[in-house]
């Protein structure tokens, strides 16, 4: 029962912290609406809402460009080829935004 709480809090800090830098790869592709055909690529993940943090949590950015940059980063990390359904939204505290990370078939 001692080791509770030290447990507990460094499993808070830890999900608290966000994801871990990426190694430098290739950029991502962003794909245009109606660009594939959805039987041309498998969704890998939802970018930053398929996550029960996303209730608490979403990353802010200065401007579009770092968001999507965030966005395209955290795909690669994946190992996507692309992103998919892309969408930026401002709520005047900084951009956020949210896509599909997919591998082409």
């Amino acid at each position: 029962m001692k080791h509770t709480i030290p447990t507990v809090a460094f499993l808070a800090a830890m999900s608290a912290a966000g994801p871990a830098p990426a190694a430098e790869t290739a950029p991502v592709r962003v794909f245009d609406a109606g660009e594939l055909a959805p039987h041309r690529y498998t969704v890998l993940k939802r970018l930053w809402t398929d996550t029960w943090r996303a209730s608490f949590w979403i990353p802010r950015h200065a401007d579009a460009g770092e968001a999507v940059a965030a966005i395209t980063r955290e795909a690669a990390s994946l190992g996507s080829d692309g992103v998919v359904n892309l969408h930026c939204l401002s709520d005047g505290g900084g951009y956020f935004c949210y896509g599909l990370a997919i591998k082409l078939k």
